[in-house]
């Protein structure tokens, strides 16, 4: 029996270090957000995507600034993981907190809402993994593209309208 695919084969993929689409991304904002005083944006290197892996996943490597993390959300349409490759982190997922530190994997299912933070004092960097792919098109919506040898700039209002209008697109 043959099952119809419309998806050519993915083909070997190398990303070479350094490579893969960067971009500044804006997390939860603080209550009274001033521009110019607003926290670090992280900053998201998307190493492969939906296009170049045939749908499969996508994989972001994190740079996330002391404090910085999204607001609580669920992904109906892909399962996320995290590996800590620097720092410490707080996940909290179907209610339970986890502290993780670099070494651990954290899986968390599509349906579950899931919330994670960087509560340490320095950058903390997470490999995050989105199956399938297709995800990443709402962060390259919501983010701004990185400016290499720049640090990631502060969030802005802008950012925070930005990331909401494409909340509502995407979600309702």
């Amino acid at each position: 029996m043959t099952h119809p695919i419309n998806q050519t084969k993915p083909a070997v993929l190398v990303v070479p270090a350094g490579d893969g689409i960067k971009l500044w991304v804006p997390e939860e904002p603080p209550k009274n957000l001033v521009d110019g005083e607003g926290p670090q944006m992280s900053t998201y290197t998307f190493m492969t995507t939906a296009d170049n892996t045939g749908g499969a996943l996508a994989v972001v490597d994190t740079v996330v600034p002391p404090g910085n993390g999204p607001p609580e959300h669920m992904h109906d349409d892909a399962d996320e993981s995290f590996y800590v490759l620097e720092g410490e982190f707080e996940i909290v997922a179907d209610g339970e907190s986890f502290h993780i530190k670099q070494g651990d994997f954290v899986f968390v299912p599509r349906g579950t809402r899931h919330i994670w933070k960087n509560y340490t004092e320095s950058d903390g960097r997470l490999l995050r993994i989105y199956t399938p792919g297709g995800h990443e098109k709402f962060f390259i919506e919501i983010g701004r593209p990185a400016e290499p040898g720049k640090p990631a700039p502060r969030l802005t209002v802008e950012d925070v309208n930005r990331a909401e209008a494409t909340v509502v697109k995407y979600y309702g």
